[in-house]
C-alpha cells in the first residue's frame, strides 16, 4: 500500500486512564515513522484533555463511555449510532484500535479505511500485545511493526506541567520534602480491582513515619477515591482528593519530591509527570506496566507466594485477601521515599525546591 504524504490515522483507545497513558507511546512512533499524519483519536471524556495536551493529536473525539461501555443495550446502541453520524463521512489511511477486545472494532466498522490495525488474541494466533511485555511498547509495536532487536523502547510523549494558583500556595505551606499519596484509584466504569490496592492501613502508617521524618504528605485522588479520607483522620495531610483535574494531578506530582502509588491510573499520571516515584505491585506484574528508571523504584510484594502475578491480562484470581500487596511494609516504602526525595540535601524550613512555573516543562522518563 502506498501512502500519501497527508496521512490520516485514527487511533482508538477508550479505556482506563493508566491504559491512555501508555498508549500514548503510540503518538511519538507516528511523529517518527509518519511525520506527515495527521492523527485523530477516540477516547473518553476523562482522557481527552490529557490526550490533547500532548499537542501531537490535530483531533480529539470524546465519547461518554458509560453508556457506550456499561449502559444497557438500548444505551450502547444509541451511544453507538451517535459516534457513527459524527465520524460520517471520514475516510482514514489507517485505523488503529488498541483494545484486544473485539467489540471495539465496532466503534469504526462503517469508515472506510486503508488498512485497520488492532490487538489479537484470537486462537491459534501469536498475541498481540504479547504477554509480560511493557504495554507502552506494544502500543507502538501497532504502529511501527518493527519486531525482534529491531524493535526499540518506547517514549511518551512530554506534555506541559503547571500548578493553579490555588494548589500552589496550598503545597507551598508544607515543609519539604513533599511527597504525594495516591490511596484509591484501581477503579473504573467497568471494574473495581481492590487486589491491586495497597491496604489503606499501611498508606496511613507511611503517612504517619513520613510526618514524623518532617515531610509534607499531600493525599490525591479522583471524586471517587473520597472514601479513603477516613483512613487519615488525626493526620495533618493536605488532602487534595476530587480537588483536581487530571491535568492538575500530572502538574501536581511534577511538584512532588516522591509520589507513591500502586498499580493505577495516578501511578502513570506520575511516569508522565517524571516524578520521583515508588510504585507498589502484587497481582500484576509491573514489567507489564512500567519500565524503572533511575526515578522509579518498583516493590513488587508476594515474592513467596506461587500464585504471583494472578492476572492473566483479562481477570484475576478469585483472591479475597491480597496477601502480595500487604507484605510491602510502611517501613520499607519510607526508606524508598526518603532516598527517592534525597532527604539528606534538604534544608529546614525550606521551601519545596521542586515547584515550578505554570510555563516549564518537564520531560517524562
Amino acid at each position: 500500500m502506498t501512502w500519501g504524504e497527508a496521512l490520516e490515522i485514527l487511533i482508538v483507545k477508550i479505556a482506563a486512564l493508566g491504559d491512555v497513558v501508555m498508549a500514548l507511546t503510540m503518538l511519538p512512533a507516528i511523529e517518527k515513522h509518519y511525520p506527515q499524519a495527521r492523527v485523530t483519536w477516540l477516547t473518553a471524556k476523562q482522557t481527552a484533555p490529557l490526550v490533547q495536551a500532548t499537542g501531537k493529536v490535530h483531533q480529539v473525539i470524546a465519547v461518554d463511555e458509560e453508556p457506550l461501555l456499561a449502559g444497557n443495550r438500548a444505551q450502547k446502541i444509541e451511544a453507538m449510532l451517535r459516534l457513527w453520524i459524527d465520524l460520517a463521512g471520514r475516510r482514514f489511511d489507517l485505523i488503529v484500535t488498541a483494545h484486544p477486545d473485539p467489540r471495539y472494532r465496532w466503534l469504526t466498522r462503517p469508515l472506510a479505511a486503508a488498512e485497520r490495525r488492532g490487538f489479537s488474541r484470537r486462537q491459534g494466533q501469536r498475541p498481540f500485545p504479547v504477554p509480560g511485555r511493557y504495554h507502552g511498547d506494544e502500543y507502538a509495536r501497532l504502529i511501527t511493526g518493527e519486531e525482534g532487536p529491531a524493535q526499540v523502547p518506547s517514549v511518551l510523549p512530554s506534555v506541559p506541567v503547571g500548578l493553579s494558583e490555588t494548589v500552589r500556595a496550598a503545597l507551598a505551606t508544607l515543609p519539604v520534602p513533599v511527597v504525594a499519596l495516591a490511596p484509591g484509584g484501581a477503579k473504573n466504569i467497568l471494574s473495581d480491582v481492590p487486589l491491586k490496592r495497597w491496604p489503606l492501613s499501611h498508606y496511613a502508617e507511611l503517612a504517619r513515619r513520613l510526618l514524623a521524618q518532617g515531610c509534607g504528605v499531600v493525599l490525591t485522588g479522583a471524586a471517587s477515591d473520597l472514601w479513603v479520607q477516613e483512613g487519615f483522620a488525626g493526620l495533618d495531610v493536605l488532602n487534595l482528593i476530587g480537588k483536581t483535574s487530571v491535568m492538575d494531578l500530572v502538574g501536581l506530582y511534577a511538584a512532588c519530591d516522591a509520589v507513591v502509588t500502586h498499580d493505577s491510573g495516578p501511578l502513570h499520571l506520575a511516569r508522565l509527570a517524571g516524578a520521583p516515584l515508588v510504585a507498589l505491585f502484587g497481582p500484576t506484574a509491573p514489567a507489564e506496566f512500567i519500565r524503572p528508571d533511575a526515578r522509579t523504584v518498583v516493590l513488587w510484594g508476594g515474592a513467596h507466594l506461587p500464585c504471583r502475578p494472578c492476572y492473566d491480562g483479562r481477570r484475576y484470581a478469585d483472591c479475597h485477601d491480597n496477601v502480595c500487596m500487604q507484605s510491602v511494609t510502611p517501613g520499607q516504602v519510607e526508606a524508598e521515599v526518603m532516598q527517592l526525595a534525597g532527604r539528606a540535601e534538604v534544608r529546614p524550613g525550606s521551601r519545596p525546591s521542586t515547584l515550578r512555573s505554570q510555563t516549564e516543562r518537564r520531560t517524562p522518563r
